[in-house]
């Protein structure tokens, strides 16, 4: 009883002699709260977080019984399970707090930052332009938020920066990588001769195995896929788990900057 009371005392006195840096520091710890809170409000995980919030107010009182019976060893053993109440609350919504800060990359302050460079897009299309003319097959992969290092590491690493020579040698006839795809990462060529998954949808009967395995792709991951045809050169684009075809260099480059998010007066400056 008297531990409590001390507690209580404690507490007066620290309200009392709350200065201006006391306050802003409870709104912080406030404004941190919130946000963690608000983040999960509306995901799938409602229930769970009801149910961490039970067990929190639970453990509180359970706490404060501790006190009031001067049980000394279940006090203390309260006072160092916060921790591990922290630590289970950040891996049960780990992935709400993954989605969250996805969103937040998105903003247009940070987007700008981190998009895909505009140089970058325009020699990939010169580099799909030039292997359609000769019907060269190729499959170039663009990653977007989610990795695709479990793909990329199906092949050989390159590392390289984004070229048109270096694209036609990859993808150039007879050699050892010209049937794998290549993965793009951060405007840089990650790995070329990689593997993909094949979709199980009924595509038309022209489209191969390259066309199988980048729909494949984007069905499973938010990449976006350039297709260029050994048969016929025509270029296609897959994302999202469809197939768009045929695209022209203007059309594609259009789409390759709708879908990374770079603004059309970036492109209106440039050309001129």
């Amino acid at each position: 009883m008297q531990k409590l009371i001390s507690i209580f005392n404690s507490i007066v006195s620290l309200t009392t002699n709350m200065g201006v840096r006391d306050v802003i520091d409870i709104l912080m710890v406030a404004l941190v709260f919130f946000l963690a809170f608000s983040l999960l409000r509306e995901s799938r995980s409602q229930v769970a977080l009801r149910g961490l919030i039970i067990v929190l107010f639970v453990a509180f009182v359970l706490y404060l019984i501790t006190i009031f019976a001067e049980l000394t060893t279940m006090s203390r053993l309260f006072e160092r399970l916060w921790v591990v109440i922290t630590l289970v609350f950040l891996i049960s919504f780990q992935n709400e707090f993954k989605k969250a800060l996805t969103e937040y990359g998105r903003l247009p302050i940070f987007r700008a930052l981190f998009k895909q460079e505009t140089a970058a897009i325009d020699e990939i299309i010169r580099a799909v332009s030039r292997l359609a003319e000769k019907k060269v097959g190729a499959l170039i992969c663009l990653e977007r938020r989610t990795p695709l290092r479990p793909y990329s590491e199906t092949g050989s690493p390159i590392d390289g920066v984004i070229t048109v020579e270096l694209l036609r040698t990859i993808f150039a006839m007879y050699t050892p990588l010209h049937d794998g795809a290549v993965v793009i990462r951060n405007n840089r060529i990650v790995a070329a001769g990689c593997l993909l998954p094949l979709t199980n949808q009924e595509l038309p009967k022209e489209l191969g195995t390259r066309h199988r395995a980048a729909v494949g792709l984007t069905e499973e991951t938010d990449a976006v896929v350039v297709v260029v045809s050994e048969e016929t050169g025509t270029v296609s684009l897959a994302h999202d788990g469809m197939i768009h075809r045929p695209m022209t260099a203007e059309t594609l480059r259009h789409r390759l900057r709708e879908l990374f998010e770079i603004d059309e007066e970036e492109q209106g400056g440039e050309a001129a």
